[in-house]
């Protein structure tokens, strides 16, 4: 491939790269605003913020990881639920029925984090595309214009 050629693929592919990557995180802090989510006030650095960044998010992340860890006891959604299973399974009603809510409870924390975590890595996935893109471009234009 000749650099002339070289240098038009890449001076073509820098804009698309970092439009595609500028506009992924504007459809992710989007919808993460729509949510109206708000770090909760137990992040002594970050309580009352909206979640709108991956900082934010990932904060947030921590916050649920950690109520869902008091709400457990300190258990796992899988201990909670081999226990439930095990009390329900035995016919102990009583211990069934006394971890069927904390096991619901960390079961949604649980979702709750992992779409936080997916927020925060989708962000690092567009940075990345953005940075491929100024790379692309300062590529092409460190090219010269021989042949």
């Amino acid at each position: 491939m000749s650099n002339r050629l070289a240098r038009t693929v890449l001076s073509v592919a820098s804009p698309v790269l970092v439009g595609s990557g500028a506009a992924a995180w504007y459809t992710i802090t989007k919808q993460l605003q729509d949510q109206k989510i708000t770090v909760h006030p137990d992040s002594q650095k970050l309580g009352g913020k909206p979640v709108a960044g991956p900082i934010t998010a990932f904060e947030q992340a921590n916050v649920v990881g950690s109520h869902a860890e008091h709400i457990g006891g300190g258990k796992t959604f899988a201990e909670l639920s081999e226990e439930y299973m095990s009390a329900a399974q035995s016919g102990d009603t009583e211990k069934a029925e006394a971890l069927a809510g904390p096991r619901e409870q960390v079961m949604q924390a649980n979702f709750v984090k992992a779409s936080l975590f997916t927020s925060v890595l989708a962000y690092g996935v567009s940075a990345l595309v953005v940075g491929m893109g100024v790379l692309t471009g300062a590529t092409a234009a460190a090219l010269g214009d021989d042949n």
